[in-house]
């Protein structure tokens, strides 16, 4: 474990870059990637909004009831989504342990970033919550793209190539 977490993240994803330059790796496979990702997503999505919708009626907290249903359909959307991406979207072969630790430091990120976006959407634009929810993840779509593609579960590209 300590390899893996003593790659710096910037690091990591420029040597995947530099390595997907120099192979088969082009359009047609990146195309490819996306679309299932793109469906996969949109299939989480349902989840975590469901979650989301949970959450906010439950209503955990009285004040920022929006912010604490993001936060804890985001965790919970975040495990759920670790393993249908790596099973049915990129197909890694990446190890659970590193994939699982990348998908922790990406998801984490964007979680911050993203209760803040919330926030401010709900709060200081006075949007509705649910419209809030379907901007937000539109926000950071290709951002989870990114970080899933190049740190969680990078292409596996044959040695020959």
């Amino acid at each position: 474990m300590g390899v893996i977490v003593s790659v710096n993240p910037i690091k990591r994803a420029a040597m995947i870059i530099a390595d997907l330059k120099t192979t088969l790796y082009g359009r047609q496979q990146f195309s490819q990637d996306f679309g299932r990702y793109f469906v996969i997503a949109c299939l989480n999505s349902v989840f975590m909004f469901a979650l989301y919708q949970l959450f906010y009626w439950f209503n955990p907290v009285e004040s920022f009831t929006g912010e604490v249903a993001w936060f804890f359909s985001f965790i919970l959307g975040t495990i759920e989504a670790h393993y249908v991406h790596r099973r049915f979207t990129f197909k890694s072969t990446t190890s659970y342990g590193e994939s699982l630790y990348w998908v922790i430091f990406v998801y984490s990120i964007i979680l911050v970033l993203s209760t803040l976006t919330i926030s401010t959407l709900i709060r200081t634009f006075e949007i509705q919550y649910q419209l809030a929810w379907v901007i937000n993840n539109c926000l950071f779509g290709l951002v989870y793209f990114a970080g899933l593609r190049l740190l969680a579960f990078p292409p596996e590209v044959p040695s020959e190539a």
